[in-house]
């Protein structure tokens, strides 16, 4: 039938056609998909575009750079960017179309321009900066008030890295020898995972926001692409908002990413950031010697002032005293006048009062002890026939008692004989002289009695003590 084509027929005269239709080198721009570099050299990549507004792929590519012209595009593009090739990255690369029957359409890339990637990077900057300032955040963090004394500082950096390590040193080794607090939390400093591991450490820092009083994001320095990471959208918004001031030392003076004009003050190394630091500890201390200065000279002045014035008053108050002394003194001349004649009149009443005191008391202190005298009197004869009939009683008692503890005293003796003479007779019994005359004997090991047969062990020597003599003996068995 007119029109058919096998499969074959058809992927040739695709192919025939592609070649007719492209038949030189053309331009394509695409963002790599996935990169791939087999032990021979051959690169194998997956070139796709993405729709803008959804994310979405929309169009995809196989695409291979052959060992012999890989070895020379790898590097010229890293000594140009910067940056290795690799997925993530807008590129546009010169290629030629390539169709084969069985493994379809491909592009054989002869060349990439390092320029597009840079451009295309410094695109999407502007982007996120626009983004920033139309959301109305690009300077929140800027506005925020900076501490007096920022000795706290949470610190968003890699442990590893070199700036880190200059950063530590800076700080803690500063001359006027100000105490710093610091507290790392760690971070991937580059590549496509740094912006999402930078942010995660922020929301750890804000979950202790109030043990810190400034923020810090510090790497070494690095080529550009190396710090695109920090034009990310995300990360720059999460820094803009962040409550707390940041500091960045994350590239060298002529770099200056996103990050660094949304935080509060960008630095170009992380030593530089030690020394902001430190420059405003230098401040803070220079602000209290001041006030110190100030409180002693207003102190100094206020004293002065009150002398002066306590002089003043000394000057103006002396005569008025005095004054007011000798009107006191003529008062009590006064009085002393008008009291003498009462208080001789007063006296003496009270003589002659005491006086008739006096005799009263004489008179009843007088028949007072003659009314004791009689009750001692009486009081006495009694005590003394009470003693006597006590002492009688006392005396008869004694005597009872006594006739009662002879009497058991004999009975006791008598008791404790005979259970004497029951011990004496008991101890001839047991008496092992007493027993041997009775036919037994005594088996010693050792000196020592032996009880039980369990005790010997064959080839031991023991003795059998007898009434008269012993005998030694080796156990068999």
């Amino acid at each position: 039938m007119e029109g058919q084509f096998t499969l074959q027929e058809l992927n040739s005269l695709v192919r025939e056609n592609l070649a007719l239709a492209f038949p030189e080198q053309i331009w394509v721009m695409a963002e790599i998909g996935e990169l791939k570099v087999n032990r021979n050299g051959h690169c194998y990549i997956e070139l796709v575009e993405k729709n803008k507004a959804t994310d979405t792929i929309v169009a995809r590519s196989r695409a291979t750079i052959w060992a012999w012209q890989f070895r020379f595009i790898q590097p010229y593009f890293e000594t140009i960017t910067g940056q290795a090739l690799t997925a993530g990255l807008n590129v546009l690369v010169s290629a030629t179309i390539e169709f084969h029957e069985v493994y379809g359409l491909s592009l054989n890339i002869k060349d990439i321009d390092p320029a597009y990637t840079l451009g295309d990077m410094a695109r999407k900057r502007r982007e996120v900066l626009e983004r920033l300032d139309e959301e109305g955040i690009i300077d929140m963090n800027r506005d925020l008030d900076f501490p007096e004394i920022p000795s706290r500082i949470a610190i968003i950096s890699s442990a590893t890295a070199a700036g880190y390590e200059d950063f530590m040193n800076q700080l803690h080794g500063n001359k006027p020898s100000f105490k710093f607090y610091t507290k790392l939390f760690q971070a991937t400093m580059q590549g496509n995972n740094a912006p999402e591991s930078i942010n995660y450490a922020l929301d750890m820092v804000y979950a202790y926001e109030d043990l810190f009083d400034v923020v810090i994001i510090i790497r070494g320095g690095g080529s550009q692409m190396d710090l695109s990471c920090f034009d990310n959208y995300e990360l720059a918004a999460h820094i803009a908002q962040f409550p707390k001031p940041v500091l960045t030392g994350i590239g060298h003076e002529k770099d200056e990413s996103v990050a660094d004009l949304v935080a509060f003050q960008k630095l170009k190394t992380p030593t530089a950031v030690a020394d902001f630091l430190i420059d405003k500890m230098e401040e803070a201390a220079l602000y209290i010697t001041q006030l110190e200065d100030q409180f002693f000279y207003e102190a100094q002045s206020l004293i002065d002032r009150e002398k002066q014035r306590l002089s003043d008053a000394s000057r103006l108050f002396k005569p008025l005293i005095k004054s007011n002394i000798e009107r006191n003194v003529f008062t009590l001349k006064t009085l002393s006048n008008r009291v003498k004649p009462l208080v001789g009149e007063t006296i003496e009443q009270q003589r002659y009062v005491l006086s008739k005191k006096k005799e009263q008391l004489k008179t009843g202190a007088a028949a007072f002890l003659k009314d004791k005298a009689g009750n001692l009197h009486k009081l006495t004869a009694t005590t003394v026939f009470t003693g006597k009939m006590a002492t009688r009683q006392t005396s008869q008692f004694l005597d009872e008692k006594k006739q009662e503890l002879i009497y058991l005293s004999r009975r006791r003796l008598e008791k404790e004989s005979s259970n004497i003479e029951w011990l004496d007779k008991n101890k001839q019994l047991i008496d092992p002289a007493n027993i041997l005359k009775r036919g037994f004997s005594i088996t010693l090991k050792n000196g020592k009695a032996v009880k039980n047969a369990s005790e010997l062990n064959e080839g031991e020597i023991i003795v059998t003590k007898l009434l008269k003599g012993s005998v030694r003996s080796e156990v068999k068995k």
